[in-house]
């Protein structure tokens, strides 16, 4: 229930306070109990006017639930006032005003009304119009009374067990929602200052990777020392690879041709080749179990993501091999990923942020970029320990238009 919806909620349970209000004094007075009727029925034409003044009213003053619950304390006071003062049984009805203004409203708004809720209260100790004698005297006011006890238990307990605890349980619900929505914020924000980062330092590193590629176009002309020419090549592999890299990124922002649709296992391998050239000495083995329908490519931050995974796997796994499977399960794809090791505690217990690196040149930044890639993607990264191994789960919905049951 959204904020704009609690005034209105307000209104129509006012609506059905003012129902059994009518019902009530019309059963009095078919009874013969000699109430002051006029100004009783004159209370409740107002309180009926103001209540549909209320529900017409623009949301930026159906807004004002302080204004109701004022109003709502004045229209009891009038009411208890005519019908027996402090000795009204429903005069407990101030305490539901004072609860629902406590889960609704800042705590300087509650004590004000619970403050006159209080004055008026004492008030109808010493100002109020008694009650006229009733047929049966007092056997029948106690019991009339005893009624009245039993009428606003019945009332109270409805509406704290009915619409105060569902207001309670959306409001909760609510606080649960901007606290996600921060915590999205404050990473969106550490998102931008790495973009602005990875911005700077493509642009800085232009000029040495230029450089090194004319020094090695140089050493390449020139008469190869023995043994260099597969090092000169390796070395130039790796300068092109990274030049494509910078490439890629300085394109991001760019308004891109859509691409062509491919095979899930396609995509999966072309980007592990391009990952293995720049990582040769790694041991992958792949177990693919995927349609070989054409499927438009991922979002261009699946890629990074996946490849800040495997990058930490193969860092942390060292000369023993990899191992990633990939499969489809509820139209998403599901890729887990494992290698021998350890799961850090603070990666167990805080993988939305980033972390302190456990490599001697790691900034700690792998996992934290993956998971809130994914998640922007509608997708999810869990990482556990599975025995003696790391496993890193990684799943995605299917882009749109996908069908990966047609073959």
């Amino acid at each position: 229930m959204p904020d704009a919806d609690l005034p209105l909620k307000l209104v129509k349970l006012r609506w059905l306070w003012l129902a059994g209000l009518a019902l009530s004094l019309a059963g009095l007075a078919s009874a013969g109990i000699a109430l002051p009727y006029p100004p009783l029925m004159l209370a409740t034409a107002a309180a009926v006017v103001a209540n549909l003044l209320w529900q017409s009213a623009p949301a930026h003053r159906l807004a004002r639930l302080d204004m109701q619950l004022a109003w709502d304390a004045l229209f009891l006071t009038e009411l208890f006032f005519f019908t027996g003062g402090s000795a009204n049984p429903l005069v407990s009805l101030y305490l539901l005003l004072i609860a629902l203004s406590a889960l609704t409203q800042p705590p300087r708004t509650t004590r004000a009304l619970a403050l006159a809720c209080v004055l008026a209260y004492g008030v109808l100790f010493v100002w109020h119009r008694p009650l006229p004698p009733v047929p049966g005297g007092t056997d029948m006011l106690i019991a009339l009374h005893l009624a009245g006890m039993w009428l606003t238990f019945a009332a109270s307990a409805w509406v704290i067990g009915g619409p105060l605890a569902r207001l309670a349980l959306t409001l909760r619900r609510r606080e649960q929602e901007i606290a996600r929505l921060r915590e999205n914020q404050l990473r969106d924000e550490q998102l931008v200052a790495l973009g602005m980062l990875a911005a700077s330092a493509a642009h800085e590193l232009g000029t040495p990777l230029n450089t090194l590629t004319l020094l090695c176009d140089d050493w390449q002309a020139a008469p190869p020392a023995a043994g260099m020419e597969d090092d000169l090549a390796l070395m130039r592999d790796q300068l092109t690879a990274c030049r494509l890299a910078l490439a890629r990124l300085r394109s991001r922002g760019h308004d891109e041709a859509p691409a062509c649709a491919v095979p899930l296992a396609g995509q999966l391998s072309a980007l592990l080749a391009d990952w293995l050239n720049l990582r040769p000495g790694v041991l992958l083995e792949t177990d693919f179990d995927l349609p070989g329908t054409p499927l438009p490519p991922f979002d261009p931050g699946f890629g990074p993501a996946l490849v800040n995974l495997l990058n930490n796997a193969a860092d942390a796994a060292g000369h023993q091999p990899l191992r990633l499977s990939a499969r489809i399960a509820d139209r998403q794809l599901v890729l887990n990923l494992s290698h021998p090791g350890e799961l850090g505690i603070s990666l167990a217990q805080r993988p939305l942020n980033p972390q302190p690196s456990s490599k001697p040149n790691g900034l700690g930044l792998g996992t934290f970029l993956a998971h809130a890639t994914l998640d922007k993607l509608g997708g999810r990264l869990e990482v556990r320990p599975q025995a003696g191994q790391v496993l890193t789960r990684l799943s995605l919905p299917l882009p749109r238009h996908a069908d990966p049951a047609a073959d």
